[in-house]
C-alpha cells in the first residue's frame, strides 16, 4: 500500500498532481482544495496518499490533509459511493463543511454536488451521521486519524480477506477506540478477527 508521498512536484492541474519519488512519478487524483493547498512546481510536497486497487486499475488519490483523506476513506465506505465519487464530493465541498452537514443531518447541502441526488444526500447522512462526534470539528470519533497509515492499511487487508469496504471500515474503528494510537496493521487486523471469533 502506497500510504504517503514525499517528493517534488513535476505536473499540477486542477484534479491531478505527479509527484516524483526517487526518479518514479507517481499520479494521484486530488479534490480542488487539496489543488489549492499543495505547493508549485518544483516544491517538495508531501501528500497523503489512499491507493485502490482493482481487477483492471490502480488509482492513487492525494490529500494535502490527513483529515480529508480519512474523511475520503469513510465516505467510500457508504454503499454505493466510490473512491470517484467522494473524491468529487471534497472537491465541491471543503472536508470541513462537509463533515459539519453530515453531523448537522444536512443533506440539502450535500446533494448540491455535482452527481449527488436528493436520495444519495440522505443515505450519506443516514449511513455516517453516528460515526462522529456532535460537534463534527474533527474525526476523531471514528478511531481512524489517531493512526491513519495502520488503519487504512488494516482496512485494504481485511478487504481483501473478503471483508466488504464498510464492514472493514466499522471493524477497524471499533478497534481502535480501544487500542494505543501506536498499534500496527498487524495488531488492528488480528484484534479484529479474534472479537469476529468471538461473536
Amino acid at each position: 500500500m502506497i500510504e504517503m508521498l514525499s517528493g517534488k512536484i513535476v505536473l499540477k492541474t486542477p484534479g491531478k498532481v505527479i509527484i516524483e519519488c526517487g526518479g518514479v512519478g507517481y499520479s494521484a487524483s486530488i479534490s480542488s482544495f487539496s489543488y489549492s493547498a499543495i505547493g508549485n512546481l518544483g516544491e517538495d510536497q508531501i501528500l497523503h496518499t489512499v491507493m485502490r486497487v482493482r481487477e483492471d486499475d490502480i488509482s492513487l488519490f492525494g490529500f494535502a490533509e490527513i483529515k480529508e483523506k480519512e474523511l475520503f476513506l469513510i465516505l467510500s465506505s457508504v454503499s454505493g459511493i466510490g473512491s470517484k465519487t467522494a473524491i468529487q464530493l471534497l472537491s465541491e465541498i471543503k472536508y470541513d463543511r462537509l463533515l459539519n452537514a453530515i453531523v448537522t443531518k444536512d443533506s440539502a447541502l450535500i446533494s448540491q454536488a455535482h452527481g449527488i441526488g436528493k436520495k444519495t444526500a440522505q443515505k450519506i447522512v443516514f449511513e455516517l451521521k453516528d460515526k462522529f462526534g456532535k460537534g463534527g470539528e474533527d474525526l476523531s470519533d471514528t478511531g481512524l486519524t489517531s493512526n491513519a497509515g495502520s488503519s487504512s492499511e488494516a482496512v485494504a487487508a481485511l478487504v481483501s480477506l473478503g471483508y466488504k469496504n464498510a464492514d472493514a471500515v466499522s471493524a477497524v474503528s471499533s478497534v481502535m477506540k480501544d487500542e494505543a494510537a501506536d498499534i500496527s496493521a498487524q495488531d488492528i487486523i488480528k484484534a479484529v478477527l479474534q472479537k469476529r471469533m468471538k461473536n
